[in-house]
């Protein structure tokens, strides 16, 4: 019998059941407490890890871009062992990127994913552009971006290799890593402005860094790195890297001011070459001006034979005719180059590699021969068988005194096609025909640039349409492709010449005609097929000896007119500069004189051929009045470009 009362003992089970309750809920409290704790430290376990990379993640782009851009791993281990302060440049700078762009974006993945992409981008274009024309990407090449059309047929001749696509992918992937979600912070407003307005003030510093000169000449002590390898880029970005030499470059297009440019020089300068007389008899000819793309003589690689001569007009023209070398200052491409020497006569030798004065420099209006002639009531009319807009040419003409610039959608004549992607030449002699026939009291001056013969030459025209078959032995099956493709097209602007001197020679009207070749073509990747026909014994423009430079700068031009000038061709099968086809051309035809055709024609009788970036002289030459006259030059084409333009006050 039980000793508790009745009461009590049909509690009891109740009682029970609230005992284990309270117990079953403190086993659950703990567990959801051991539950909490665990989640919670592998919650930070993975904030510290998202931490990590994102302190991590700019060395990683740093690597990622300087072994992306020469498709070698070893280039990080040359930096870090031979170039330390060069590498950790780089690293510097894209630290304060990627922390501007996460305090603006607000998450660091989306900032690690824009800068991943840019570097990417850019170090892959650099690869590509220094295999196609042995030229590193430089910053003001993305000035012509918004022309990318003209390089897809580039695209399709470039492969990327596994090191490449894997290399590629790693920033997209490594991005996941940043810390995705955005901080609590940025839910209150004003936190939010703080940031936004510092990551602003952060890329604002960093590209004050990369481009104030004052801050610049501090790099050498800080990082030993010298801005003066930027002078040759080949050595700049071997030396530097891809990343930091890309970073030194966006502030050199900051030219410095020559130590002797004041007014009183350049007023010096128009005194000693003062026009000593003005042609009264001038005949005030039409002066036709024409840059043919890519116009070279292919016949000159050694060990190679063409059953047919695609140069055989202009070889007869320029046995009767006055002709030449002009030693460019380009090769492969970057035809604006020698074109605003050739209608300037101002030079780009000491200008960043690689910049294009008509984007970079020409903001107001400059001497030209165009203008030179417009001065004299001459009409002055651009001509171009392609996009007026690329290199900006539809903004430079008019500051170079043209009348008008006219594109291919712009010509008033029959458009012409071949098999291959762009107009003829014979289109832009027949535009010239028409202009010709154009009422011009004065005369006129036509300055045209062709477009068929532009690369690229793989496949690029028919078969049927590959006339001139090409034998050597050393050359592979692709090389020979792109032999043929090129001779074919050189073969039109041959037969496009004789089209134009039978038009010329038929006229009643004074006429005089300039033709020059731009550049040689980029007919393969490292130099092919230059380096397998023997033309050059290294793929390496560094290793090139001086007669090796020479070739591969030079191109053939032509001088002819329907009249007796009265005077000889000073120049006459020789080799001369490119700025200096212009005023050699006012002598032929006794021209008035202007301060800069006399400055020009002074250095020629000097030394004819100057390239100072590729160090090529004329030999036998005075170098101190070489010097000077170089100087010189440099000084009136700063004062156009860079300076207050005394010249022409």
């Amino acid at each position: 019998m039980s000793s508790y009362p009745s009461e009590v003992s049909t509690l009891l089970p109740s009682s029970k059941k609230a005992v284990e309750a309270m117990e079953s809920a403190e086993t659950n409290e703990k567990a959801t407490i051991k539950l909490i704790q665990k989640h919670s430290v592998i919650k930070m376990m993975f904030s510290v890890i998202r931490w990590i990379c994102f302190l991590l993640y700019p060395y990683f782009l740093t690597v990622l871009a300087n072994c992306l851009s020469s498709n070698d791993i070893n280039t990080i281990s040359f930096l870090l062992e031979n170039r330390t302060g060069a590498f950790y440049f780089g690293l510097v700078i894209t630290y304060f990127l990627f922390l501007s762009l996460s305090l603006i974006f607000k998450r660091p993945y989306i900032a690690g994913s824009i800068l991943g992409i840019c570097y990417s981008t850019l170090s892959l274009a650099d690869y590509f552009k220094f295999s196609i024309l042995q030229e590193h990407l430089v910053p003001w090449d993305l000035l012509l971006s918004k022309n990318f059309g003209e390089f897809k047929p580039f695209l399709k001749e470039l492969q990327l290799t596994p090191t490449m696509v894997l290399l590629l992918l790693l920033p997209l992937l490594y991005s996941l890593l940043l810390l995705p979600r955005k901080p609590k912070w940025y839910s209150k407003k004003y936190t939010f402005l703080i940031s936004v307005t510092c990551g602003i003030c952060i890329l604002i510093g960093t590209c004050t860094f990369l481009t104030s000169n004052t801050i610049r000449m501090s790099y050498t002590k800080w990082f030993d790195i010298s801005v003066n390898d930027t002078s040759t880029q080949a050595s700049n970005y071997y030396k530097n890297g891809f990343l930091t030499a890309f970073l030194l470059n966006i502030g050199y297009l900051n030219v410095e001011t020559p130590a002797h440019y004041n007014q009183n020089t350049i007023e010096q300068l128009k005194q000693q070459y003062a026009p000593s007389f003005i042609a009264s008899n001038f005949a005030k000819p039409d002066v036709i001006v024409i840059l043919s793309e890519s116009f070279w003589d292919v016949t000159t690689l050694p060990n190679t034979t063409f059953s047919e001569d695609p140069l055989q007009n202009y070889r007869t023209l320029a046995q009767n005719n006055p002709s030449g070398t002009m030693i460019s200052s380009t090769f492969g491409g970057g035809t604006a180059r020698p074109e605003f020497e050739v209608l300037t006569g101002m030079t780009t030798s000491p200008m960043p590699a690689g910049a294009f004065p008509y984007q970079q420099y020409m903001q107001n209006d400059v001497f030209s021969f165009a203008r030179y002639f417009k001065s004299m009531g001459y009409d002055t009319i651009g001509l171009h068988t392609y996009d007026k807009t690329f290199y900006e040419r539809n903004k430079a003409y008019p500051h170079m005194g043209f009348d008008e610039f006219r594109g291919d959608h712009q010509l008033k004549t029959e458009l012409w096609w071949n098999s291959g992607p762009y107009l003829t030449d014979e289109t832009l002699i027949d535009e010239i025909k028409y202009e010709l026939e154009q009422p011009h009291p004065n005369g006129t001056f036509i300055f045209g640039i062709t477009m068929e013969n532009h690369s690229l030459y793989q496949n690029k025209f028919q078969k049927e349409d590959l006339t001139i078959d090409i034998q050597n032995s050393a050359l592979s099956a692709k090389e020979i492709n792109a032999l043929k493709n090129f001779s074919k097209g050189l073969s039109d602007s041959d037969k496009a010449l004789k089209q134009l001197y039978d038009y010329v020679m038929n006229r009643e009207k004074e006429t005089v005609v300039l033709w020059f070749g731009d550049h040689l073509p980029t007919l393969g990747n490292d130099f092919s097929p230059y380096t397998t026909t023997g033309a050059l014994q290294s793929s390496t423009s560094e290793n090139w000896s001086d007669a090796e430079t020479k070739y591969m700068f030079s191109t053939p031009y032509l001088l002819f007119a329907n009249y007796d000038t009265q005077k000889s061709y000073v120049a006459d099968k020789q080799e001369v500069s490119s700025y200096l086809l212009m005023p050699l051309l006012l002598d032929y035809i006794h021209a008035p004189e202007t301060v800069q055709s006399n400055l020009l024609l002074d250095l020629y009788q000097t030394c004819p051929v100057i390239h100072t970036k590729y160090n090529l002289y004329q030999p036998n030459t005075d170098p101190q009045k070489t010097k000077k006259l170089l100087d010189a030059l440099w000084l009136v084409t700063y004062d156009q470009l860079m300076g207050k333009d005394f010249i022409n006050h």
